[in-house]
């Protein structure tokens, strides 16, 4: 009996170390969590437009953002969610009960701008010190991007007016 109780352990012994190295592979880091969670408004706000947006400009910038935190995501090692801090909740929802139109597209570009300026921070933060190298790479390409995204949106809103 005292053999079965010994080996038992021992093959518990053995296996801990690559269950807790699995679970900490599983669970995304602080830092990235956060990069999802913005992503997450950038994607949701990006798919109502897509759906709601008038103006061509904005419906094509809103399906080319759809596309990219789709794969952003991916590359994080997630899949989007409905996830949203409180702030970005509150700003989908001021969005969500806009009918389509000038009004509506203006307040998506403004809070793209805002989910922007977010994204860039963050994604240049990991950039330089992130702890997953394939997470580590998509925020190095993330950062021009964002600076790409972000001249557009301003050249929309300009455009606008």
């Amino acid at each position: 009996m005292e053999r079965r109780t010994l080996f038992a352990a021992g093959a518990l012994a053995a296996v801990m170390p690559v269950a807790k190295l699995a679970f900490a592979q599983a669970a995304p880091d602080a830092e990235k969590q956060d990069i999802l969670l913005a992503g997450n408004f950038s994607l949701m706000t990006s798919r109502l437009a897509a759906d709601r947006a008038t103006d061509p400009a904005v419906k094509a910038f809103a399906t080319l953002e759809v596309s990219e935190q789709e794969a952003v995501a991916l590359a994080f090692g997630a899949s989007p969610s409905e996830q949203l801090t409180t702030e970005h909740a509150a700003m989908l929802e001021e969005l969500t009960a806009l009918p389509a139109g000038p009004e509506f597209d203006m307040k998506y570009l403004e809070g793209q701008m805002t989910g922007h300026e977010q994204l860039h921070a963050l994604h240049s933060t990991y950039a330089a010190s992130g702890g997953d190298p394939k997470a580590q790479g998509a925020s190095i390409v993330a950062v021009p991007a964002i600076d790409s995204h972000m001249s557009m949106l301003r050249a929309i809103q300009q455009r606008m007016g």
